[in-house]
């Protein structure tokens, strides 16, 4: 970072509240002289620092004091509408029309050097939105339902069924070009990923008498995913693996390739999910291939022999 984008961003830092030289140095990796000499160079420019005194001290900007709105270099410019694109433009953004009035707005406000150049960059770049089209009514109404807490039903396809899902929405997931729903599931007792192209129906619903109960239990209960205690699940994947198993998990940056179209999958999950993962690798046939734990690799040989066993019965 140059030093013109330095004095800038302690400026912005210095809006959000106080800072000290300390915190300043660390969040900019340079020595606190050098900040100390920033500031200098900022209260000579015109720029109204106040030192505050004593231990809890450090410095902080004139109460009103703000840098003139999105003074943004082509760069950063093209960074911001980049993200923009990939959440689709007009009415078929999952935001609705305010994705388009923000790229409106942004455009609007820029001085034409910098509009030119941010044009040509993007010119560079096709980015695929993140959303199925089709499923822009099922984020609208999750997301209505995270901000108002209201517990929803969803009528859910998995790889096996179809089945309804009394769950209280949590969050919005986007992952390889995929949006998620993390909700806490009435049934499960737990937090489960539902992939908003396979949802039918959401329908809000009264919060369930022992909703909040089970949630609370469960959440003092829940340890973390990447918990040591949790069962580690590893699984060589080939390319047609890989495309599998985006259908059935959130790959979530735990996909590495290690050799020539071969990756692996190595992530930990409670062992009451072992079974869930058991049936998606199998399903995977030759494309997946499980390592560990050997408990997922005894029920997945298990399948295997029921299936043979099965055609091995059947009348020809």
């Amino acid at each position: 970072m140059n030093r013109t984008d330095r004095l800038t961003g302690i400026i912005l830092a210095l809006q959000a509240g106080r800072k000290t030289a300390a915190k300043l140095a660390e969040r900019f990796e340079v020595s606190r002289r050098t900040i100390l000499r920033d500031i200098d160079t900022l209260s000579q420019l015109g720029v109204p620092i106040v030192a505050l005194p004593g231990a809890g001290g450090g410095y902080t900007l004139v109460e009103g004091y703000y840098l003139p709105p999105l003074n943004l270099s082509p760069a950063e410019a093209t960074i911001v509408l980049l993200g923009l694109q990939a959440l689709a433009g007009d009415a078929a953004s999952p935001f609705g029309p305010s994705r388009q009035t923000a790229e409106d707005k942004i455009r609007a406000v820029l001085n034409l050097r910098v509009l030119t150049a941010m044009e040509a960059s993007l010119d560079a770049f096709e980015i695929t939105p993140l959303h199925p089209a089709s499923a822009l009514e099922h984020f609208r109404r999750l997301n209505h339902a995270i901000e108002a807490s209201q517990w929803v039903r969803l009528s859910y396809t998995s790889a096996r069924r179809v089945a309804t899902h009394d769950c209280l929405p949590i969050r919005l997931v986007a992952d390889s070009g995929r949006w998620y729903c993390r909700a806490f599931s009435m049934e499960a007792r737990a937090e489960r990923s539902y992939r908003l192209d396979r949802i039918q129906e959401v329908a809000v619903i009264p919060a369930p008498p022992a909703g909040e109960h089970a949630r609370q239990a469960a959440t003092a209960l829940r340890r973390p995913y990447d918990d040591p205690t949790h069962p580690e699940i590893v699984v060589r994947l080939t390319y047609a693996g890989v495309r599998q198993a985006e259908d059935v998990l959130v790959l979530d940056g735990r996909l590495h390739q290690i050799g020539d179209h071969i990756w692996e999958l190595r992530f930990r999950c409670p062992e009451g999910e072992l079974n869930y993962y058991t049936r998606a690798f199998y399903g995977m046939g030759t494309n997946a291939t499980v390592l560990a734990p050997e408990a997922v690799r005894a029920a997945i040989r298990e399948l295997a022999q029921a299936t043979v066993n099965h055609y091995g019965d059947a009348k020809q």
